[in-house]
């Protein structure tokens, strides 16, 4: 059986580590990408965020880690996944000048795209048709703002 390490996060989404709990000299107290300062608990209920998942005397070569986009412990999202949405929100509002309600329900349509939940047709739907509006720079732009935080369902059927 194995443990999860203790990683530290920046706001935006960049991994300072992803065992800071055993291996402090590689600590940040402030992102080395952008000067934020980095977290090692959930801002919400002070869970650990999870790093890599160790197995006793299993030797691990690299590590393909992603930070999860919400608590396992209380289901909030993280930071860096609420900056990704209010980024793309922002985006799209710029190009296609969306009502208050429309805004609303895009930011609704990503948060459930990120959770790959019972809604995600529906939202998938919706965001298509906005991204249809505001074409294709602005929805290249979005993809890259939203491409770590999508789940793989999502993120296959939206760009195959």
């Amino acid at each position: 059986m194995g443990t999860y390490r203790v990683a530290q996060i920046c706001p935006n989404g960049h991994v300072a580590t992803t065992a800071a709990d055993v291996y402090p000299e590689f600590r940040e107290a402030f992102c080395s990408q952008c000067g934020e300062e980095t977290i090692t608990q959930c801002p919400n209920c002070s869970a650990p965020i999870r790093g890599d998942y160790h197995v006793e005397d299993v030797l691990y070569l690299g590590s393909d880690y992603k930070p999860p986009a919400f608590c396992y412990n209380c289901g909030k999202a993280f930071p860096w996944t609420e900056r990704k949405i209010a980024s793309a929100v922002e985006l799209v509002n710029v190009q296609a000048a969306l009502s208050s309600e429309e805004l609303q329900q895009f930011r609704s349509d990503l948060a459930e795209l990120t959770k790959n939940s019972s809604k995600l047709q529906v939202a998938l739907f919706r965001f298509k048709h906005v991204m249809s509006k505001v074409g294709t720079t602005i929805a290249s732009d979005v993809r890259d703002i939203m491409i770590d935080v999508f789940s793989e369902a999502v993120k296959k059927a939206i760009w195959g």
